[in-house]
């Protein structure tokens, strides 16, 4: 009577070890937060690329916040991507010169002037290089996309299995439209900050609403006690804002494990 009581308790832990050393998403000791980054920079079709982890079979696109590759918090978060078992590029998006102001701190003057100056068209080209590098370069056919602020829009504008990315993950993503959450043909996850007052809790419930018709695969995760840019610089001296990134990074390679 004990054995058979014991064998299923056996099978259950065994099931439980099994799954905690072959899912990098229970390990946190993946996320850097701090120190030296590891990737390298590398120059394809004369974009410079950020690229890091080892050699895989699956790629992240790492789409930046407006402080781009130059924010050592961007490199970190790329590199954990890596540690999470995939081959990450992300793209140079302000060729060498990013903002020294986010999105929510610009006046409406500045954010105007700005976004007049770093177009879809220009980004979306830049984005493509670095498609091309791990399509063309690197071989890899299994691709998703992560983006974050300024970047998080872009990722939308990428989620299309013909465009060669099957699944995306935007946190806090600023100047979404509509047309193109609609727009999108593959999985789509966000990460959204209760204090952002760039996604409001109205616009929150118009982003779900328009995930919700698309009919692809979404989640939408509000997390409390942070704010916008939570996903890459958050107070990491706080506790709530520490894990609201790690977690908010955890439901990204949780997302991108289960769709791509």
């Amino acid at each position: 009577m004990l054995g058979s009581k014991l064998i299923p308790a056996l099978w259950s832990i065994g099931f439980y070890l099994a799954a905690a050393t072959d899912c990098p998403v229970t390990d946190l000791s993946i996320i850097a937060h701090t120190g030296e980054s590891v990737g390298q920079e590398v120059v394809h079709n004369n974009v410079t690329l950020y690229v890091t982890g080892e050699p895989s079979d699956k790629a992240v696109l790492y789409l930046t916040d407006i402080y781009g590759i130059q924010l050592l918090e961007n490199r970190l978060l790329a590199d954990s991507f890596g540690r999470a078992g995939y081959f990450v590029v992300a793209p140079d998006l302000f060729n060498g010169t990013p903002s020294t102001l986010d999105l929510n701190e610009m006046s409406p003057a500045q954010r105007e002037t700005y976004l007049a100056a770093v177009t879809p068209e220009e980004t979306d080209a830049l984005i493509a290089t670095g498609v091309d590098y791990l399509q063309n370069v690197k071989k890899i056919t299994k691709i998703a996309t992560t983006g974050y602020c300024f970047g998080g829009r872009f990722a939308f504008r990428w989620i299309s299995p013909e465009k060669g990315l099957k699944v995306g993950f935007a946190a806090h993503p600023s100047n979404l439209q509509d047309s193109e959450i609609s727009a999108i043909t593959g999985a789509a996850g966000v990460a959204a900050a209760d204090g952002d007052t760039m996604m409001p809790p109205a616009r929150r419930s118009a982003i779900e609403a328009l995930l919700l018709n698309t009919t692809q695969p979404y989640t939408l995760s509000l997390y409390g006690s942070v704010s916008h840019g939570f996903g890459v610089r958050a107070n990491i001296s706080d506790p709530r804002q520490k894990f609201g990134k790690e977690q908010a990074f955890f439901q990204a390679v949780r997302w991108f494990d289960t769709w791509l």
